[in-house]
Parts: C-alpha cells; sequence; structure tokens
C-alpha cells in the first residue's frame, strides 16, 4: 500500500512539475532565447526566480535603482533579465521605445497581468488605468474633456484652498523646531485635493471622508503594496486564500466602494455640489457621453474616479518632496524660485492666485520639469507585446515576440550621458522656453523624456498633476522656509511610484521676506 501512495506521490509530482515547466518556465526560456539569437546579451536564464535574489539585495543595501544602472552598464540599454519567472526585455533606447510607445502601433501592446492585478482589489478592470482595446479607446474619449485647460482652470480653487489650510496647519504648530516628514505632509495634501476634486469631499468638515480616504484608503494601498511585492496578486491561487492581509485589502476596498457609491448618487440627484469655481472631475464624469449619446454608468464612474485618486495622489506628493529635496540642496535654484514668485505674485498676494499669474511662473514650471527628469514619479512601466513586432531601424532592428514583456525605466533613460549634457547636474535652466518665441527647448530626441509615458497609454492627468505641483509650489515657496534635518539617508525607491525610502525631514517656518 505505502509503495503504491509512494508511486501515485510521484506521479503527481511529475505532472505539476511538467505543468511548471510547460506553463510557466519553456514560453519565457523560448522568449529568451529568440533574444540571445539576434544577438541580446543579459543576465542568465534562472527558473522562476530570475533575478529577484539579486534585486532584493540591491534593495536592502539601499540601492535598488543602482541595479538597473548596473545592469546597463554592463549589457548596454538592450537587456534581457527576469523577474521572478518572467522575462524582461530591458529597452531604452529612443528610437526602438518610439515604435513601442507610438500612438500607431497601439494595437501590438498591452499592459500586462502584473499591472493589471495590482490596483485590481480597488479598482477592477473595467477602468481608464488597465482597460484595453475599444473599451479603453471610449474612456479615453469621454474623459479627455475633463483634463482640457479649460476644465482644468476651474480647479485652481480647490488646489489652492487645500495647499493655503494646509500652510495655516504647518505654520501654527506650536515649535518652530518641530521636523515634519515632507513624505507624509505631500501624499495628504495632494489626496486632499485630487478626492476633493474627484469627490468634492472636504476632509476639513467631513471626518468619514477624510478617515476613509486618508487611514482605509492608506490601509488597502499598504496590503496592496505588500501583497504586489510578494507576486500574491499574479498568482490566481494564493490571490484567493485569507492570508497576507486578504481580509484588510477585502474590507478596506468595500469600505470604499460604499462610500464612493453615495457620493455619486448624491451629486447625481442634486445633494451635494462641487468645491470648485466651475464643474470638478466628478461632475465631468457625470456629464460625459459617448459616440453614441451614452453615458458612463455610476459603476464606472466609480472605478475611474478611484483610479484618479490612486494615480493622482502619491505620484504627485512624490513630486512635491523631490522638488522641495532639490530647492533644500541647491540654493541657487531656491532664490531663482523665490525671485519669480515675489515678481509675479508681488506682496504676498498668493490668495488671488490666477491662471495669468501661473502661465508666466516659467522657472516653476522648469524646476517641476527638471525634478521629473532626475525623480520620474512612475520610473518604472511596462509594455507586454501581443501581436509580433519589430523594432528600431538598420542594424538596430529587432523582432518582439507575443508574450515579451518591455520594461521601460525612464529613471535610466532620463540619465543617460549621450542624451543629456550634465546628465546627474540639476539645471532648470535646460527647460526654459525661449523668450523670442515662447518654445520649449528641444529634446535630442521626442522619446528621451517619458515621465508621464507616451502614446495613447500616456498619463491622462498630467496637466492637472502640473498645474497643481505648481500651484503648491508658488503657495509654499512665497509663504514657508524649508530646512533639510541634517544626517538623513536620502534613498530613491520604487514602491509602485518613486519615493524616499526613509522619508523626507524638514523644518518648516513661515517665511521672513
Amino acid at each position: 500500500m505505502l509503495l503504491i501512495l509512494f508511486y501515485i506521490f510521484i506521479i503527481i509530482l511529475i505532472i505539476l512539475c511538467l505543468i511548471i515547466y510547460i506553463k510557466l518556465i519553456r514560453p519565457e526560456k523560448l522568449i529568451y532565447d529568440k533574444f540571445r539569437r539576434q544577438g541580446i546579451t543579459g543576465e542568465p536564464f534562472i527558473p522562476l526566480l530570475g533575478q529577484i535574489s539579486d534585486l532584493h539585495r540591491y534593495r536592502k543595501a539601499d540601492k535598488m535603482m543602482n541595479y538597473y544602472g548596473d545592469l546597463v552598464e554592463k549589457h548596454g540599454h538592450v537587456l534581457l533579465y527576469s523577474f521572478g519567472p518572467v522575462v524582461r526585455l530591458l529597452v531604452n533606447e529612443p528610437d526602438m521605445l518610439a515604435d513601442v510607445l507610438s500612438r500607431q502601433n497601439s494595437k501590438y501592446y498591452i499592459k500586462p497581468v502584473l499591472a493589471t492585478t495590482i490596483f485590481a482589489p480597488i479598482i477592477g478592470y473595467h477602468n481608464l488605468l488597465v482597460a484595453e482595446g475599444s473599451e479603453h479607446e471610449r474612456a479615453r474619449r469621454m474623459i479627455n474633456p475633463a483634463f482640457y485647460h479649460t476644465n482644468l482652470k476651474s480647479m485652481i480653487s480647490i488646489i489652492a484652498d487645500r495647499t493655503k489650510k494646509t500652510i495655516e496647519k504647518i505654520l501654527n504648530k506650536e515649535r518652530d523646531s518641530e521636523e515634519i516628514d515632507l513624505q507624509n505632509l505631500f501624499n495628504t495634501l495632494t489626496l486632499s485635493i485630487i478626492v476633493s476634486s474627484a469627490f468634492g469631499a472636504d476632509f476639513e468638515t467631513n471626518t468619514n471622508a477624510k478617515d476613509i480616504m486618508c487611514h482605509v484608503l492608506a490601509e488597502v494601498l499598504d496590503a496592496v503594496l505588500y501583497r504586489s511585492l510578494r507576486m500574491i496578486n499574479q498568482i490566481p491561487f494564493l490571490s484567493k486564500l485569507p492570508f497576507w492581509k486578504k481580509t484588510v485589502l477585502d474590507n478596506g476596498a468595500e469600505t470604499i466602494a460604499k462610500f464612493v457609491d453615495k457620493i455619486i448618487s448624491d451629486r447625481r440627484y442634486g445633494h451635494s455640489n462641487s468645491m470648485s469655481d466651475g464643474p470638478d472631475l466628478l461632475d465631468l464624469l457625470l456629464s460625459a457621453v459617448d459616440n453614441e449619446g451614452e453615458s458612463f454608468t455610476n459603476q464606472e464612474i466609480k472605478k475611474h474616479a478611484l483610479t484618479f485618486v490612486l494615480a493622482g495622489s502619491e505620484t504627485t506628493g512624490n513630486l512635491m518632496v523631490w522638488i522641495f529635496y532639490i530647492l533644500m540642496t541647491h540654493e541657487h535654484v531656491l532664490k531663482a524660485c523665490q525671485d519669480e514668485i515675489d515678481q509675479v505674485i508681488p506682496n504676498n498676494n498668493i490668495d488671488e492666485l490666477t491662471n495669468e499669474h501661473l502661465s508666466k511662473l516659467v522657472i516653476c514650471e522648469a524646476i517641476i520639469n527638471e525634478t521629473l527628469r532626475l525623480y520620474p514619479s512612475a520610473p518604472l512601466f511596462i509594455r507586454r507585446c501581443i501581436h509580433e513586432h519589430t523594432i528600431g531601424t538598420g542594424e538596430n532592428q529587432l523582432n518582439i515576440p507575443v508574450g515579451t514583456d518591455i520594461f521601460i525605466n525612464s529613471y535610466i533613460l532620463h540619465r543617460r550621458s549621450d542624451l543629456w549634457p550634465r546628465p546627474l547636474e540639476f539645471d532648470y535652466t535646460r527647460w526654459l522656453r525661449d523668450p523670442k518665441n515662447d518654445l520649449k527647448p528641444k529634446l535630442v530626441h521626442p522619446f528621451a523624456y517619458l515621465p508621464f509615458a507616451a502614446g495613447s497609454r500616456n498619463c491622462i492627468g498630467q496637466n492637472f498633476a502640473l498645474l497643481e505641483a505648481k500651484i503648491m509650489l508658488a503657495m509654499l515657496v512665497q509663504q514657508c522656509s524649508f530646512k533639510l534635518i541634517p544626517g538623513q539617508k536620502i534613498i530613491p525607491e520604487v514602491k509602485i511610484t518613486l519615493r524616499t525610502k526613509y522619508g523626507l525631514l524638514a523644518n518648516i517656518t513661515k517665511r521672513q521676506i
């Protein structure tokens, strides 16, 4: 009997090994070999594990972003490596990226499962962030008008009001010497702004909204990150087990969904109003129609609005952290920024900030662009090939087989010495417009700068993010002084977005003009 059981066990084990080989190992090895035959070098193929241990070692040593730089130095700007069981083709050649990301080639690529499952427990699959094909095109056409410049102008009042209240809270603290973590400060502020813009929910007066969208959402995002780093959400069987913060994720997502359902219902039936000078994002979603005159359903509005919150809070918050890190460590940049703001908005009259003022803040705009070059908020993104495609030109042509994950690292791309003079130097003047024709400087290649990706899947909210960043920068710089707490380790690390691994501590006091 024992012998029979032993044979059964061996047979089951062999079958499992065959399934793993056929489903996970063989397809990736075939892709790896196809690229090797085309002359692409990279890290060795290690079934199932890939280079995960190397990446963890770099992360533990506070050198996560150095890992990719070392790979590029070793193999060049087109290389192979594996993230766990998945082979990735890292591509940082602008000509090739143009072929991958351009709108006319969008039919060849989608976002991979890894990207779509991260936030699925909160926003599902039918939203602008992860939808594909005709569903994505319909949603994009309907939502685009919400981010037109004319509509964004009405949201200046929300951004300015939220920032003003944050400044008042900072300057009214008990001790000037109190240390403030800018990571927490800016992520809370940008979350407040996007929730106010997307839902009309005021954190200052609605404690329920603040508790749900700050604390519950923070717990859910922490659970999402925890599960994503362990690849739990990417394995259907594991993702359903009641472990690894599954209960926190499910309960939090349900609480957020009920809260948003009520907000949408209240607005649809006239029980609430926008907090802006005109229609906010929720109003624009409610009024959007497609080519057949059909509107979004309440469920679609909920998913899209939550997508705005997830994609538009921490990314802009992290951008502000890096901007103020630069200002605190580059005195000449801070001085130029202060002088421009004081000249454009004299007499500390920041409450009367208008779109006309903002258009004149060209140095502030340049500082934002240069910060996005060195510290792009979303530095890593992936496209999966679904139809065989050829990228590049001449001798640099490369055939991309179906199933290939193309990995783009804009952190490395933005620091290439052949694309950017003095690539590691913060030089905002490289972004200043020509005073004769008001034109932006021309890049060495249009796909050398990708802080918001590119093509049909570029960030739809980039104009909102840039407007938000400029308003926060102008108000904070004019009214506050920031001093970096010495002795900190400032380490850039990707946890979905590029943030400071250990935070960024500063003293913030009233500016003496």
